[in-house]
């Protein structure tokens, strides 16, 4: 027997969808509230950032710790070049699940946070941050994404 279990999901581009899923971005910053509240499914946008500034971005090491944090340091990221780095996300899947537990204005957060977390985000004013809980890694399928909040049919596990 089939169970149809549907979740809200939101898409990110990469790699701040990807920076989600390591459980290294506890906020995500929009220009528009929610009043929900619960799980919710990041999802991978296909589409983002050009190639050229995807792969500037990648080579910033507060970027590279946050991706790839089990290697934090480690010259070996370098080594290893852009195309190893790109591989390791995922465009046009999920890629995690969250708990959404707040939207708060980000001039009521910005400063309480590390300047990692703020790097991550776009706290100017007049915008909101949402905040994130319960980061859970899944195995990436999948989406159609869109803008705003939508609904996704998780996959039989």
């Amino acid at each position: 027997m089939r169970i149809d279990i549907k979740i809200k999901a939101i898409s990110l581009w990469e790699p701040w969808a990807s920076l989600i899923r390591t459980g290294t971005k506890h906020y995500e910053t929009r220009s528009w509230a929610t009043s929900y509240r619960g799980p919710l499914l990041i999802c991978a946008a296909k589409g983002g950032l050009k190639r050229q500034e995807l792969t500037l971005l990648l080579r910033d090491k507060t970027f590279q710790n946050g991706l790839m944090p089990e290697l934090k340091g480690n010259c070996l990221l370098m080594e290893r070049g852009d195309e190893w780095l790109l591989q390791r996300l995922h465009f046009g899947k999920a890629v995690a699940i969250v708990e959404l537990v707040n939207c708060i204005k980000t001039e009521d957060v910005r400063y309480l946070l590390s300047k990692e977390e703020r790097i991550f985000g776009d706290y100017d004013p007049d915008r909101w941050a949402w905040k994130l809980k319960n980061i859970r890694d899944i195995n990436p399928f999948p989406v159609k994404g869109k803008q705003g909040l939508f609904e996704v049919e998780l996959p039989d596990a």
